[in-house]
């Protein structure tokens, strides 16, 4: 519609200010131009708003809002669900506030030439327990379902003789599934599906 307006107005201008006049669009158009002013004549203010001034930010409910049981929700998402061998995914975790450290281990996180088939990778998570991070699937992961498992852990640290004391907040799991090394993953092209005959 916005392009219907602005074919008018570029025809308006080039056929000059009295041909203007002349012209009106057609009432079967559907286009209105009430709001449009006319050449020569200064627009009237109207107390009517015409853009909303509200920000995108606006629309997100404060954490004081929110459920308190939402907050002690221990989730946890892999992007994708079907990674292949050698590739990345991302891991989002939310945990409860008492954590201060999340722990994401799996089996199809193992690093070429390690014996540990069981590898966990350490996130750091907000003050709102939120944390991200990428991990990298190995070459060498087994294809088949896996089991990713994040434990959000409280981490305390005597300074004055190094001594870690860790307590196990929550845990969860999800599964994926990996699926085998495809060197056309590096690629933008991709074989059309073939049309039979019938």
């Amino acid at each position: 519609m916005r392009s219907v307006v602005g074919l008018g107005v570029a025809a308006a201008l080039a056929m000059g200010q009295d041909a203007s006049s002349a012209v009106s669009p057609p009432s079967s158009a559907g286009v209105s131009l009430r709001g449009a002013p006319s050449p020569g004549v200064s627009p009237s203010p109207s107390a009517a708003p015409t853009a909303s001034t509200r920000k995108s930010s606006d629309d997100r409910l404060p954490p004081e809002f929110l459920p308190p049981n939402w907050k002690n929700i221990t989730s946890l998402r892999v992007l994708p669900e079907w990674p292949r061998q050698h590739n990345d995914v991302r891991v989002f975790v939310h945990c409860p506030p008492e954590a201060n450290h999340a722990l994401v281990g799996s089996t199809a996180f193992n690093l070429r030439g390690s014996r540990r088939l069981y590898r966990e990778v350490g996130i750091g998570i907000s003050k709102r327990g939120l944390g991200r991070d990428a991990v990298s699937i190995s070459y060498y992961a087994l294809p088949g379902v896996h089991e990713v498992c994040l434990k959000c852990v409280k981490v305390k640290i005597d300074h004055e003789t190094r001594i870690r004391r860790i307590h196990l907040i929550s845990r969860y799991s999800v599964p994926i599934r990996v699926r085998r090394f495809d060197i056309a993953q590096f690629f933008a092209w991709h074989p059309a599906p073939e049309v039979r005959a019938s």
